[in-house]
């Protein structure tokens, strides 16, 4: 796969995903043609804990109808602490639940992930349940616990028990599929639906212009936008980065994406030492994917990032996905399917 190198010289901060340019504000004809293009409809909220903003153009009242949705499938279908299907899971091929009228089999997901693991080699896993409670990066990052490094001994135990299914991996790009679903089987003629670092983006604007995603700098200390993905039409774009959850400990940053190999935070110190294959920097600090379905974009994005720029490359192309990876040392490379447009700007642009 060709690749395009660039290189930036930009302070360590957090990334996620911004629309800048979304469907038009609420109340206000984007297109200029007067009453002939309905206002937005908008809402904003907390869903499987982080924030989701949906702008639904054309399609009446849907976008609460979304929100409603996220919160149902992460009660109803992917919590591990709640009755859903995740935590009485046995198994089950046909294992689903009905969320506003759209049937999600639990089955099918792990089905899907377990295809992604396999095809990354294992770099991608969904069932680290146990090793991601024994780092409890999430509970740290926000301030409900403190953090105690695990010994090697109880990684190791941690990381040979597979019996605890964890899709936090996955769930935002899930829901993406499924607000994906609920917007084809409206009137609805544009939305943009945003979930922490996944994003969709549906059918056409109503003034004709592109959508524009952009990502924050995901350097320390900086609020500036590190580029923008300029793209029409359906696509789903996820990140994984060390910017979301993390905490900090003896001056090293320990994220919530684990590498399963090792056990550790992946391309932390530790990781890097643990890895059967001897990786030399630069190394990842974040991964942008666009493919086919929220939940490939998701889980690409995770297994991307663990893998490191020239495996996870290879993976990205058989999943016909589009990749962007940003280094520790400022570095950035994007698989062929992207095009840099604006030298200062740096806009990548889809294309075909």
């Amino acid at each position: 796969m060709k690749i395009g190198r660039i290189l930036f010289n930009v302070l360590f901060s957090a990334l996620l995903f911004v629309i800048v340019s979304g469907c038009g504000k609420a109340g206000e004809d984007p297109s200029g043609r007067g009453n002939n293009v309905k206002a937005a409809d908008k809402a904003c909220g907390i869903a499987m804990d982080t924030v989701f903003d949906v702008t639904v153009y054309g399609g009446g009242p849907l976008s609460s109808d979304i929100l409603e949705a996220g919160n149902e499938l992460d009660s109803k279908v992917l919590s591990r602490f709640t009755d859903s299907l995740l935590a009485s899971y046995d198994g089950s091929s046909d294992s689903q639940a009905e969320i506003f009228g759209r049937n999600v089999g639990l089955g099918q997901i792990i089905e899907k992930c377990d295809k992604i693991s396999l095809d990354s080699g294992g770099a991608f896993d969904i069932r680290l349940g146990m090793l991601s409670d024994l780092w409890n990066i999430d509970s740290a990052a926000k301030d409900e616990s403190g953090f105690s490094f695990p010994s090697a001994e109880s990684v190791i135990a941690a990381s040979g028990d597979r019996s605890v299914y964890d899709l936090g991996s996955v769930g935002k790009g899930v829901f993406l599929d499924l607000a994906h679903g609920i917007l084809s089987e409206s009137e609805a003629s544009c939305a943009v639906v945003s979930a922490g670092g996944s994003v969709l983006t549906y059918g056409e604007k109503p003034d004709g212009s592109h959508f524009k995603v952009a990502i924050k700098s995901p350097f320390k200390g900086s609020e500036d936008i590190y580029g923008l993905i300029d793209l029409t039409g359906t696509h789903y774009i996820s990140t994984s980065g060390i910017y979301e959850r993390y905490t900090e400990y003896n001056g090293v940053l320990y994220h919530h994406i684990l590498d399963p190999e090792t056990g550790y935070p992946a391309w932390t110190p530790e990781d890097i030492a643990a890895k059967s294959k001897k990786y030399e920097g630069p190394f990842p600090v974040s991964v942008t994917v666009i493919a086919g379905s929220g939940l490939e974009s998701d889980a690409l994005s995770t297994a991307c990032f663990v893998l490191g720029a020239s495996e996870g490359m290879e993976l990205a192309e058989k999943y016909d996905a589009e990749v962007i990876y940003i280094f520790d040392d400022g570095t950035c490379i994007y698989s062929d399917g992207l095009k840099k447009t604006d030298g200062t700007a740096v806009i990548f642009s889809l294309r075909g």
